[in-house]
Parts: structure tokens; sequence; C-alpha cells
């Protein structure tokens, strides 16, 4: 059996929070997906765990995109930082097409801006800062001003300075730089987000 498995790491542009409301996953142009994806044909995957099956395109336009997705994001009720995963599954008697996601609830995103850092996952901060209470590490996320982001924005976004024992994050990051911290075996793991990974498996059947 072969295994083709495609994973994004979502941000909030991708999930509809980002102004545009548009749902999707962006595909770089040079990334090959042709072999789980065909082109402009609806494609029926089905859920890992619930069955459910999710229709999705594979457009290409100014830009490649997999489109379809918005109500399944909602239902999984996803933040910037979570996993989609597409799987094509070849077997000698039938190919399989399997969607599921993987949420990181102990992390937050974090973008940065000439402001200091968006927090892109509010929702989730109030239990990171729990978890950060419990650790022998001083983790200090402190307001610093609210801008509009672009001339046009309908309004201003809040900014922060984050800091790890004393420590800004700001220098160590450049640009409109996704970053991400996780609370894993105890402590905290701060890295930059990375966008898509792909797997190709060859097992027994």
């Amino acid at each position: 059996m072969k295994i083709i498995q495609i994973i994004k790491k979502l941000n909030n542009t991708e999930l509809g929070k980002g102004g545009t409301h548009d749902t999707y996953v962006l595909i770089p142009n040079d990334l090959d997906v042709t072999d789980v994806f065909e082109q402009s044909v609806p494609m029926n995957f089905v859920d890992k765990y619930s069955g459910e099956t999710i229709t999705v395109r594979n457009t290409v336009g100014r830009e490649k995109r997999i489109v379809g997705l918005g109500q399944y994001y909602r239902n999984m009720d996803l933040s910037a930082g979570d996993e989609i995963i597409f799987e094509k599954e070849e077997r000698l008697s039938e190919t399989k097409l399997i969607i599921y996601t993987k949420k990181y609830e102990d992390s937050i995103v974090i973008q940065k801006s000439k402001y200091g850092f968006e927090i892109l996952t509010p929702e989730r901060t109030e239990r990171f800062k729990e978890m950060v209470a419990m650790m022998d590490v001083d983790i200090q996320i402190n307001f610093r001003t609210s801008e509009r982001k672009r001339n046009d924005s309908p309004e201003e976004t809040d900014f922060y300075d984050v800091k790890i024992d004393g420590e800004s994050l700001l220098d160590r990051f450049s640009g409109k730089e996704l970053v991400e911290l996780s609370v894993r075996d105890n402590k905290v793991s701060v890295s930059s987000f990375y966008g898509w990974k792909k797997y190709i498996f060859e097992v027994e059947e």
C-alpha cells in the first residue's frame, strides 16, 4: 500500500480570520500536489474520525488553492497553528482519500510587525498563560500599542511584546514572520511557523 500524506499548518488568512473571510489552503508554486489532487475537479475526502464527506477542489489561478473547506474549518473549531492533513491511500483493490485535523491547544501563534507581535490565537492565550505559570520559566506578554495594520483597516489591532526570562523575542524575528510558542514536556518551545510537509510511505497491506 502506498500512502501520500500532505500536512498544512494553517494561518488566520486561510481560516477566514484575516479580514477577507475566504477559506482555503494556499499551495506554494513549488509544491507538487497532483499525486493527490486533480485540478479543478471536485474530490470527496472522508474525515478519518467522523466519516463525514468533505468535497474540495484544487483550483489554479493567480494562486493555487484548495477550496471548499469553510464549513469543515468551522466544525473543527480550528485556530492558527492547527494542521489539516490530506491522505491518499492507494491499495491494490481501491484508493481512499482521507482528511483530518490536529489541534495544538497548548500553543499560541504570534506574528511580528513593526508595532510588535499580534496574537493570532487570543482564544488560547489564557490557557497558555496558566500552563506556563506552573513551570520554571518567566514568560511575559505585555501590551504595547493599538494600531491600524493598514490605512484601510476598519479597526485597530492590539500589539504586544513577548519576553522569556526577561529577553524580548522581537529582535529574534523579522518582517511578518509567524512564530509558535508551544508547551511540550514541561518546556516552552519557540519556533518559526512552517507551512507544508509532504510524506510518501510504502507499507505492506
